[in-house]
């Protein structure tokens, strides 16, 4: 049975994602938001949540589609996402390098610390 009176649910937009379609910046809509110049309301996370025909009366010559605007469809995003992926394992790869460069500088130390010491037999 279909529920009665439902509204059908309208995608929200975060501030970035909300620049992203309009072609500005986000601190641009943030001042909007502040301001009271864009309709915006907080949901239960506490993050502001932009409805694409509040951007659009808002910004009405320059929002493009919101689903142009969602970073999960941006090739871009992804590419960006692959670089840093590199990054990271690259990252990775040279901290394991360095502990156990670490390890070993620690076991040539211990070694060194377990040799008796030479004394010269004038300071006995």
């Amino acid at each position: 049975m279909d529920a009665p009176h439902t509204k059908p649910h309208t995608q929200h937009m975060t501030p970035a994602q909300a620049a992203a379609a309009a072609g500005v910046s986000r601190w641009a809509i943030m001042r909007a938001i502040n301001r009271q110049q864009l309709k915006a309301h907080r949901n239960n996370r506490n993050q502001w949540q932009i409805t694409p025909e509040d951007l659009q009366a808002h910004y009405p010559h320059s929002v493009r589609s919101v689903r142009n605007a969602h970073p999960d469809d941006s090739t871009e995003l992804r590419a960006n996402l692959a670089g840093e992926t590199a990054r990271a394992d690259a990252a990775e790869r040279a901290r394991d390098q360095a502990e156990a460069d670490r390890d070993r500088w620690q076991r040539m130390a211990e070694k060194l610390a377990e040799k008796p010491r030479f004394v010269w037999p004038w300071q006995r």
